[in-house]
Order: C-alpha cells, then structure tokens, then sequence
C-alpha cells in the first residue's frame, strides 16, 4: 500500500451501524408533476427491506414520473443498484418514468459498468431531470436485456477471444 489514497484510507476508523438502525433516510415532495425522492446516507443490504417497501410505495401509481435524487447518498451497492433497477420496471409497467439525479464519480462509473447508464441515465442537476421527464420516454428494453444486445463491452474486452497459451 503505497499510493497516498491508500494509506489514507486505512487511517480513517472503521464505519460501523448501529444495531437495529439502517445507515438511510429519505424525503420526497411533489415538484413540477413529478414526484422528487431524495435519498441520504448509505443504500446497501442493511437498507435493502426498508428501502424497497418505501420505493414500492412510491411507484405504485400509474403514470407516476418519479425522481430519484441520490446525490446526499454517501454509499451505493449492488443491491442500491437492483432496488433503483426494481423501481424503474415498476413504473415501466405502469407506464410511467423514473429518472436519477446524481454526480457522484463512482456512481456513474458503476452505472456506466453495469450498463444501467443508458436506460438509467443520472442528470446532473434536478432541473435536468425534470426537463427530462417532460420530453416523451425514449423507447427501451428491458434494463438487463438492453445491455445485453449491445455484446460485451468496451470495458471487458478479451471474453470472445479463443485463449491464449501461457507463455514461459
């Protein structure tokens, strides 16, 4: 460990929840015919029941246009990323829209990684959001199949490759 962001990292002291309390909160408003969530704090498996009951709740409307705005969020995972997924085929399935606000760099790199930036693009601002959701919904697949009929990608090259003998 030898690179500077390294060593600091193994001087911060440890985060640790506290039992029986989720590193989440949330508020939501009604602005501009859409419905602004905004998410704080850590989303990952300790959030995951909770935060998938509060999303649920708000995208069970039909014709909901529901923003997510993730920018307070100081942590993200996998599961953050199938709950933001999960939500987004609700209001699919009820015709409505979802759409992200975040600028946080290893956000849009996992999205970007994962492929969830192109049916989940993140704005940069709420007000980018909101102009985004009053233009009509582009046409989409389903979020995992969409990525999929693109082939591997840019990011992951060398899986359609014949393997290489290892040279001595």
């Amino acid at each position: 460990m030898s690179e500077p962001w390294q060593r600091e990292i193994l001087r911060r002291p440890p985060l640790l929840a506290a039992p029986g309390r989720t590193g989440w909160s949330s508020r939501s408003r009604a602005l501009a015919g859409h419905t602004v969530v905004e998410l704080r704090g850590e989303i990952d498996l300790d959030a995951d029941a909770e935060l998938r009951l509060y999303l649920d709740g708000m995208t069970c409307r039909p014709f909901a246009r529901v923003v997510v705005d993730l920018r307070p969020v100081t942590f993200i995972d996998c599961v953050g990323l199938s709950l933001l997924v999960r939500a987004q085929r609700r209001v699919r399935e009820r015709e409505g829209r979802l759409l992200l606000v975040g600028t946080d760099p290893l956000l849009l790199r996992m999205l970007h990684i994962t492929g969830l930036d192109r049916p989940l693009p993140a704005h940069p601002t709420l007000d980018h959001a909101l102009a985004a959701g009053d233009a009509p919904p582009p046409a989409v697949k389903d979020v995992m199949t969409a990525a999929a009929d693109e082939g591997p990608s840019a990011l992951s090259p060398g899986y359609d490759e014949a393997p290489q003998e290892p040279t001595v």
